[in-house]
């Protein structure tokens, strides 16, 4: 049996859906108004898709290759802690642009894969975290209990301390992928 993966990502502002299609219907983009997931379910219920294939960043890029090899949980700025496999509506939302009471919102309306996350028993995490994103992400989580083997794709200086923890630094988006794929061809039985 294969080791049990978990790849924890930041959502991606690039999404699969054109804005202008919701903006047409809605008058505005969803954002952090996350009590109102039920009416924006229903007007842009053709528009939805897995997380996973909702955000087009080069990331998700990569992660959509290895689909079937981990666990993916997409920390967003919308809904919190998802999994790859949940269906969302598309949004503009950007952390860096919140302030804490979106905790609340999470805790209230948000995070239903949460408990998914820090309940598996994996043998293999994967973080990529953006700054911002990790300062939130450390509210809801302790990431060094995670997992046995832990592994942060970062910049220098942003580090959770975690003994059990290997870094690897990037400078960039570019950087970043390089190094997810090869953990990932690391730990899959397949190559895309």
């Amino acid at each position: 049996m294969g080791r049990r993966v978990a790849v924890i990502i930041n959502c991606s502002r690039r999404k699969s859906v054109n804005d202008e299609q919701v903006v047409k219907r809605l008058g505005g983009m969803p954002g952090f108004d996350l009590e109102r997931e039920d009416e924006y379910r229903k007007l842009l219920s053709d528009l939805m898709r897995p997380a996973l294939d909702m955000y087009d960043g080069p990331e998700f890029r990569v992660l959509r290759r290895f689909r079937g090899c981990a666990d993916v949980f997409v920390f967003s700025a919308r809904y919190g802690v998802i999994s790859g496999d949940r269906w969302i509506i598309p949004y503009d939302a950007y952390l860096g642009n919140a302030d804490e009471s979106v905790l609340d919102k999470w805790m209230a309306y948000g995070n239903p894969d949460l408990n998914q996350l820090v309940s598996g028993r994996w043998d293999y995490v994967i973080i990529r975290l953006t700054k911002t994103y990790m300062r939130y992400f450390r509210k809801l989580v302790d990431p060094c209990k995670l997992g046995d083997d832990l592994h942060i794709i970062t910049s220098r200086g942003n580090a959770f301390n975690c003994g059990n923890a290997v870094y690897h630094h990037i400078r960039g988006f570019g950087d970043s992928q390089s190094v997810l794929r090869k953990l990932l061809m690391e730990k899959c039985s397949f190559h895309p």
